[in-house]
Parts: structure tokens; C-alpha cells; sequence
């Protein structure tokens, strides 16, 4: 049987706590404005009963200036509480907000590679930025509405049987019902709300995409079939939303009309009293302006529950998305009373390990990887031994596993079988913050961000004076150098989103320069090439592995040394290798100097005299 899941309140517990502070001074005041919530009711009936008074002549002006006086001071008592409460509540619930998007963001971001790859921006976007939105409205109701509505009714009902007992167990009898009511459509808010949340995920989805590749849908003519698309699901979205919306409205007059049908019993029984001078005109109009507040905000009681359920449903989707919450103990001496502060904003970043210098030994043991889902594996018994400070290259036809084989190298996903060893130690053995400081990766496709050239090459910088270094060695590697100088601000250049402010070529020599530079304190012991020089020309990319050689060859000092894999299908490059490997069908099936290669007519030479034929043709 499965385990009941607690109630999401209860689990919210850490973020409550991080802003403890806020919300002990924000219920103190609340304290103090229920407490004195009834003053301005009876401060009023004393005021008419003094002015009748005066009307009579048993009171003085001086009486009724007094009353009049009284009156202004309990409204007073009651408001400025108010004022002190909102402000500390309701920035505590915005920085629970940010809380949850910061570990909502930590947590997809630890996710095992596969699974990144296999959810959909677009629904993992809604559920940070709507569902934490819906979530918000319920922990605002939540602890705003605890005084503004549970208390504030209690205070209310207590002054009530305070001063008539038996007329307010009258005026409260339909109260049960409307409670009954918030229960029982809960259920169908909860659906009605995960359905909208769903509806909003599934079309956020479609614009990231449709978006994302806005040039290719103009290109083709396919713009008109993108909008109708998107508009299809904002209209399902809308038709969510509107239905969370009818019964959530529909539920209100309901509750009013139920709250408010004791107003009847009231005037009559009241009236009664007053007739009979079991209670003057002024104590009346006290308990019917104490009546009729309560239930003009009781309304409130059962949409705070509705409010909480929508917020339930909203967390269920969160909850595969959280980080544990940051603990609160390396937070600095009173920071839950500062409004806007987020967790960890003065928790420094642990240094990265210390790792050994210079270049790594790569041991590929009989290693084979299938992805999650796949029928079958992609990579069949690789096993290669890789020298430290070598030059690897690896080519093969589409599809045969080469970019694969590099993210084996890169231990971001689980292997099917063997295992990849970097001097000495299996990359499972290893922490990511390790791998990060040892492994330098440059994909085809280099993801840029909307920052400058310097951020976006130093990513984790730690050591300033290292990292600077390593920023200039690495653009003088990817042959950048020259080209970055001639930016409008030269490093501080921002470059746009995903890179569309420089050309390609240049887009991936900057990744490259990435992979060389983002520890921000040393040279990668080993360095994965995953196709990276697709978008430029051929002298290019030969000026650029030759820097690379002289930067992180065997002549380098031994400290900056790196081992060097190149996994491309342009073969332009290859003749530097110490060593060249074909792939074909997820196995090695070649492997040798390129001259041996050639020498033996292999496939690897057939490619190789293609490439030359036909670049000698482009040229000529």
C-alpha cells in the first residue's frame, strides 16, 4: 500500500522557517490588530448612545467630543496593526516564493543527464515560474488570511457571545454549512486546478519550442500552422482556467448567502431586546456592526481552504522539481527578519577540490551504454587506452557513437557495462565538482549565454588573478584573440542570447575557450572535443589544434598539459594525433597512427582522400 504523502504545509516547514522572523513579527501585530478589531464596534455603539444622551441633556459636549475621540483611537489601534502585519507577511511569503524557484532550479539542475534531456523545457518552466506562483497565493492566504480571517472571526464571535450568548448561537447557525460546502468541493477545486497547471505547462512547452526555432518555422512557411497551434492550446488553457475560475466564483456568493442569512435572526431578535430594554440602541448597533463585519468577511474562511487546495495541487507538481532546502545554520545571525533576503545569498560557493596538475592517463574498460528507454545499447564493449598528454582522434560515419563515447567520457551518464577510469580513478568514484575541475568539454552545439565574453568563458571563477590567465591563454588557443579585441567592449562584449550576436564559428571557439578556461584555476587534465570545429574553415581549425598542441601538448610545462580527444567526422585535424581510432556501429574498428592507416587503405583512408578531394575541389 503506498505511503500517504504528508500535507504539503507540513512539509513546507524549512521555508516557513527561513523566514521565522518575519512571520513572529508580522503575527505579533496580527495579534494585537485582532485584539483590539472589536474596539471601533463598540467605541461606535458607545459614541450613539452618548449623542442620545446629549440629545436628552444627560450629556455634555465635552461627553460626546470624548466618545467621538475614543471612536478615532480604536479605529487607530486596529489599522496600524494592520499596516505592520501585511508589510512583514507578505514580503516573508515573496521570499518564500524566490526560496522555492531557487530550489526548484537546484533541483532540476542535480537531475541525472538523461532525464534533463528527456523533460521538456517548457513544463519544467511552468512549474517554476506558474506553479510557485499558485503555491504563493496559498501560503498567502495561508498566513496572511490566519489573522485577517480565523482570527479576526474568532475575535468577532467572542465579542459577540460577550454580549449575547443566545443571539449569536442563532446568527452563526448557517456557518456550519458553508464550512461543510468548502470541504466537500475541494476535491473538484484540487482537479480543476492540476488540470489548468497542466494546460499552462503543455502550452508554455509549445512557445519555448516554437520560439527556440522561429527561423527555421519562417524558412520553411510554417509560421501560420505554429500560431494556430499555440492558439489551439491557449484556448484549451483558457477553457482550464475559466473552469477554475466558475466554480471558484460560483462558491462565493454561496458562502456569502449562507454567512451572511443570520442577519435575519438578528434584526429580529435584536430588535426585540431593544423594545423590551434588554439592550440599549447603541449596544445593538455595537452587536449588528460586530455581526455584520464577521460575516461580511467570513466568506473568506471557506475560499482560504479552496485557496490552500489549489496550492496543494500546485506543490504536488513541484515536489519532483525541489531541492532539499538550504540548512539554515550557515546563515548569518538574524536573517529571517530581513525582507528579500534569499537563502544562501551569504553562503559562499565551496572552492572546488584540489586536484592534481597537469595531463591524465584515459582508461576505457569494455564499456557499453544504453540510453534510458533505448531498445538497444549505443556503445558496444569500447575499451581503449588513452596515455597521458595524448592526442586521441576519433572519427567514424553519422551515427556510429562518437558523441556518445564523449559523454561517456564525461560520467554524465550511467554505462550499461565497464567502466572509464581518469588516472586511475573511475569517473563514478568522483565527485561532480571533480569532474568539473579535471574534464574540459566542447560540444558542437557550444550554449551560450546572454552575457558577455568574459562570463560566459569564466563560468565558476574563483581565483581572480589564475582565472584571468587562463581566459587569455584559452581565447589565444581557440584563436580568438584578435577577433574578441575588435568587439565593441572588447571582453565585456555581451554577446546575446545563445550566442546570435557572433558568428558560429565564433560561437564555438568560444565554448572551446569554455573548456579551457571555466575551472578559473587550471588546464583540464583531459579535454573532450565532441565535433567542435563543424563552423569554421579548415586553416582554422588546423591553426587551432596546433595552438593547442603547443598550449597543452607533451612541450608544454608539465602542470598545463592536457590529454587531448577529438571525436569529429572532418578529418582535417587527424594527421597531428598520436593516435586515430574508427568507429562503426558503436565499436571500435580501426586504430592506428594516420599514416599506418593510410598506409593499410583502411576505411579511415577512403574518408580521409574524400575530404582532401573534395576540399582541393572547393578551393580550386
Amino acid at each position: 500500500m503506498p505511503t500517504k504523502q504528508p500535507h504539503f504545509l507540513w512539509e513546507m516547514r524549512p521555508y516557513f522557517r527561513q523566514v521565522a522572523g518575519q512571520l513572529v513579527l508580522g503575527s505579533l501585530a496580527g495579534i494585537v490588530m485582532n485584539t483590539a478589531v472589536v474596539l471601533p464596534a463598540f467605541m461606535l455603539g458607545r459614541a450613539i448612545d452618548t449623542a442620545l444622551a446629549y440629545a436628552n441633556s444627560t450629556a455634555s459636549g465635552y461627553d460626546v467630543g470624548l466618545a467621538a475621540l475614543w471612536l478615532v483611537l480604536g479605529t487607530l489601534a486596529t489599522e496600524l496593526p494592520r499596516i505592520v502585519k501585511r508589510w512583514w507577511l507578505q514580503t516573508a511569503n515573496g521570499r518564500i516564493r524566490a526560496n522555492v524557484r531557487a530550489d526548484a532550479l537546484r533541483g532540476v539542475l542535480a537531475w541525472p543527464m538523461a532525464r534533463l534531456h528527456q523533460t521538456p523545457i517548457g513544463e519544467v518552466m511552468a512549474r517554476i515560474v506558474g506553479d510557485v506562483d499558485v503555491l504563493g497565493v496559498g501560503l498567502r492566504e495561508f498566513t496572511i488570511e490566519t489573522w485577517d480571517t480565523l482570527l479576526f472571526e474568532l475575535s468577532f464571535i467572542t465579542a459577540m457571545l460577550a454580549v449575547d450568548a443566545p443571539l449569536t448561537a442563532l446568527a452563526l447557525l448557517p456557518v456550519p454549512a458553508a464550512m461543510g460546502l468548502a470541504y466537500a468541493s475541494g476535491r473538484f477545486v484540487r482537479r480543476r486546478t492540476l488540470a489548468a497547471r497542466q494546460a499552462n505547462a503543455t502550452l508554455t512547452a509549445a512557445l519555448q519550442e516554437q520560439l527556440a526555432g522561429g527561423r527555421i518555422l519562417r524558412l520553411f512557411g510554417r509560421t501560420s500552422a505554429a500560431v494556430t497551434q499555440v492558439a489551439t492550446l491557449s484556448q484549451v488553457q483558457a477553457e482550464a482556467n475559466l473552469a477554475t475560475i466558475r466554480l471558484r466564483a460560483g462558491l462565493r456568493p454561496v458562502y456569502t448567502t449562507l454567512m451572511t442569512t443570520g442577519v435575519v435572526l438578528v434584526l429580529w431578535q435584536g430588535s426585540e431586546r431593544v423594545l423590551a430594554g434588554a439592550m440599549t440602541v447603541g449596544a445593538f448597533v455595537a452587536y449588528l456592526e460586530l455581526y455584520l463585519r464577521c460575516v461580511t468577511r467570513g466568506f473568506r474562511v471557506p475560499q482560504l481552504f479552496n485557496a490552500i487546495q489549489s496550492a496543494g495541487a500546485a506543490y504536488e507538481r513541484l515536489r519532483p522539481l525541489l531541492a532539499p532546502p538550504l540548512p539554515g545554520g550557515q546563515e548569518p545571525h538574524g536573517v529571517s527578519f530581513q525582507a528579500g533576503y534569499l537563502a544562501g545569498s551569504h553562503t559562499s560557493e565551496p572552492l572546488p577540490p584540489d586536484v592534481p596538475r597537469g595531463a591524465a592517463a584515459v582508461s576505457i574498460q569494455d564499456v557499453s551504454l544504453r540510453y534510458p528507454g533505448s531498445a538497444e545499447a549505443v556503445l558496444h564493449g569500447i575499451a581503449l587506452e588513452i596515455p597521458a598528454g595524448a592526442f586521441v582522434a576519433i572519427t567514424g560515419p553519422v551515427g556510429c557513437g562518437k558523441t556518445t563515447l564523449a559523454r561517456a567520457l564525461l560520467g554524465l551518464y550511467p554505462l550499461e557495462a565497464g567502466c572509464v577510469r581518469l588516472a586511475g580513478c573511475a569517473l563514478t568514484d568522483m565527485t561532480p565538482a571533480e569532474r568539473a575541475e579535471r574534464i574540459g568539454y566542447a560540444p558542437q552545439e557550444g550554449f551560450l549565454f546572454g552575457s558577455s565574453v568574459r562570463e560566459n568563458v569564466l563560468l565558476r571563477a574563483s581565483e581572480p588573478l589564475a582565472a584571468e590567465n587562463l581566459l587569455h591563454q584559452a581565447l589565444a588557443s581557440s584563436v580568438l584573440t584578435e577577433e574578441v579585441a575588435h568587439f565593441p567592449a572588447g571582453l565585456e562584449t555581451t554577446i546575446g542570447e545563445r550566442g546570435q550576436r557572433v558568428s558560429g564559428g565564433q560561437r564555438q571557439r568560444l565554448a572551446l575557450a569554455r573548456a579551457l578556461a571555466a575551472s578559473g584555476r587550471q588546464t583540464p587534465a583531459l579535454l573532450v572535443l565532441d565535433d567542435p570545429f563543424a563552423a569554421v574553415d579548415i586553416d582554422t581549425e588546423a591553426r587551432i589544434i596546433a595552438s593547442l598542441r603547443q598550449a597543452y601538448g607533451p612541450q608544454a610545462p608539465r602542470e598545463q598539459q592536457a590529454t587531448i580527444v577529438l571525436l569529429s567526422h572532418r578529418l582535417a585535424a587527424f594527421p597531428q594525433a598520436d593516435l586515430v581510432v574508427l568507429m562503426e556501429h558503436g565499436r571500435l574498428t580501426a586504430r592506428g597512427t594516420h599514416a599506418a592507416l593510410m598506409q593499410a587503405d583502411s576505411l579511415y583512408a577512403r574518408i580521409y582522400r574524400a575530404q582532401r578531394q573534395m576540399a582541393g575541389e572547393v578551393a580550386g
